[in-house]
């Protein structure tokens, strides 16, 4: 994404972290951070003791968690977790690529929903596009 900055109506959240995960694979999680802690109720990160690093994030959105980590040599293990009631009933593993398209199209939808969301979204587009 080059040129002008994208406008958020024209531009899906799970375009923009299938570009960052080709672009940037270290900086993924801590954009998900930046972008969602503030937005996205129940986000839990985790981070590191000594460099204090995000190491996972637990996204919960509807009945399903997502959970992504970061591994040795900044390998990704994706997963989605399925809830009832609170208690996680199921584990899916996913591929990077399946696991940020899921959560691209489930983030479009929750935060199209909030004016808080849309302007996460718009402010996280300005800055992933200098």
């Amino acid at each position: 994404m080059t040129g002008s900055t994208p406008n958020f109506d024209s531009v899906s959240v799970a375009a923009i972290l299938a570009q960052r995960s080709r672009a940037d694979k270290s900086a993924l999680l801590d954009d998900l951070v930046t972008m969602l802690s503030e937005v996205v109720p129940g986000v839990k990160v985790e981070r590191g003791l000594i460099r204090r690093r995000v190491t996972a994030i637990r996204l919960p959105l509807g009945n399903a968690v997502y959970v992504l980590q970061r591994g040795a040599n900044d390998a990704f293990e994706a997963s989605r977790q399925q809830q009832v009631r609170g208690v996680v009933i199921r584990t899916d593993p996913l591929e990077i690529d399946d696991f940020l398209a899921e959560l691209g199209n489930a983030l479009d939808a929750e935060l199209r929903r909030t004016e808080r969301g849309r302007q996460a979204i718009q402010a996280w587009l300005n800055a992933t596009n200098p």
